[in-house]
């Protein structure tokens, strides 16, 4: 059995597509999926019982605060569920033989290589406390005698409060979006990366693998592709530097993760195929 942590969508999509799994929240999230199990992310004798009570071969941990902000607003919220917790959880693991399987982010890397596209094996170098936090993760979970961490770029589809959705519900209201036209990265639809997380896992893949879509793409471009597929005014996207959006939080200025390891194992859907996945998802709920 494989216990997936993380009431988010990628959490979700895990649990509901791996065979033989199981979902658990912390319990403090306000809306826990019918079916999770709950543990408090905050207590390591809690974190023990799950583990004890329902006895994985593999535990896939997605659980996070995955917000910037507040992240960079709220330290020791950000060290205690994107770290502490992972920590219990990893040390329980060890102790009970179990596989741990961690998502990581492309925030562990500082956004100044050249070109972007990093490798599974480039130089760490986290700008923000998310980014520090999830590398302190990815600390604990290779200490597992068999581990597997997964760096997932920015994920988008049909659900909302990902950055694609943003983009698509200020145009479709008529409302200008502010974009930069000199941040990259590589974004994977949310299916893409949970069904490479969950090849990855099932086949008992181990180290460092990029979950990513395979272009490197501007922020700007990115708005530009979801106005041509869903057919909306291009004129209302505003492309800035990103000196101009007045960031208040240090963020990597290219995200972008090079995913040949990936691609070697099993193919991705490019922006188009994404977007358009997205479009007939979207269609299907209005029918």
């Amino acid at each position: 059995m494989i216990l997936v942590t993380g009431c988010n969508p990628l959490g979700q999509r895990l649990a509901g597509e791996l065979p033989l799994a199981k979902g658990a929240c912390d319990r403090s999230n306000p809306e826990i999926p019918r079916g999770f199990l709950e543990y408090d992310a905050l207590d390591a004798r809690s974190i023990e019982r799950l583990l004890g009570d329902e006895k994985p071969e593999t535990v896939l941990l997605a659980e996070e605060i995955d917000s910037i902000e507040y992240c960079e607003q709220h330290r020791v919220d950000a060290m205690e569920y994107n770290t502490r917790s992972v920590r219990f959880f990893c040390e329980a693991a060890v102790r009970r033989g179990i596989r741990v399987v961690y998502r990581s982010s492309a925030y562990v890397f500082d956004g100044r290589k050249p070109g972007g596209l990093y490798t599974e094996t480039d130089r760490t170098n986290p700008l923000d406390v998310y980014g520090e936090t999830k590398l302190m993760g990815e600390v604990h979970a290779d200490k597992a005698p068999e581990f597997l961490i997964v760096r997932v770029g920015e994920l988008y589809g049909s659900y909302s409060g990902n950055f694609a959705s943003h983009i698509y519900n200020s145009l479709r209201c008529g409302e200008k979006a502010e974009l930069a036209r000199d941040m990259y990265f590589s974004p994977v639809l949310l299916e893409d990366a949970a069904h490479a997380i969950g090849a990855l896992t099932t086949r008992r893949m181990t180290g460092w693998y990029n979950i990513a879509g395979p272009e490197r793409i501007s922020h700007y471009e990115f708005g530009r592709r979801i106005a041509g597929a869903f057919g909306l005014d291009e004129g209302l996207l505003v492309p800035l530097s990103m000196a101009e959006l007045g960031l208040t939080v240090p963020v990597p200025q290219d995200t972008s993760l090079d995913s040949a390891k990936l691609s070697a194992l099993l193919p991705v859907q490019g922006i188009a195929e994404g977007l358009a996945a997205v479009k007939r998802d979207l269609q299907s709920r209005r029918n």
